[in-house]
């Protein structure tokens, strides 16, 4: 169980653990948010929780241990979405019938931002 749970099962809020325990408000939002405890603080919120120290430390472990969830979709920028919007225009390349206005370097820089914008599709 996670410090931010053992306070919600307490009913308290971060100030008033940050009150039982002798921590800053900001020491008890890091470890909330994920931050390394030092053990000194680990300690104290232990006492306040009225377990041991190293039970406390060894859950904390365990919480810091878990992979973080990464979303499957990489983040791009309006600058990089608007580099693949124009790309993308690009690829449908030339009509039918008619021959290929693009020089042959041109038409490599094109396959090769393809290449790039086949990692941004789902």
């Amino acid at each position: 169980m996670s410090v931010r749970q053992r306070r919600l099962k307490n009913g308290w809020s971060q100030d008033e653990l940050a009150r039982h325990s002798g921590l800053s408000t900001r020491t008890i939002q890091r470890i909330e948010s994920g931050h390394k405890a030092g053990i000194e603080s680990l300690k104290c919120l232990a006492a306040v929780f009225e377990m041991s120290g190293s039970s406390l430390m060894q859950e904390q472990a365990m919480i810091e241990q878990k992979p973080a969830v990464q979303s499957r979709q990489p983040k791009i920028n309006k600058t990089e979405q608007k580099a693949i919007k124009f790309a993308q225009s690009i690829f449908r390349g030339p009509d039918k019938g008619k021959t290929d206005p693009l020089l042959k370097i041109e038409r490599e820089a094109i396959d090769y931002a393809k290449s790039l914008l086949s990692k941004f599709k789902t």
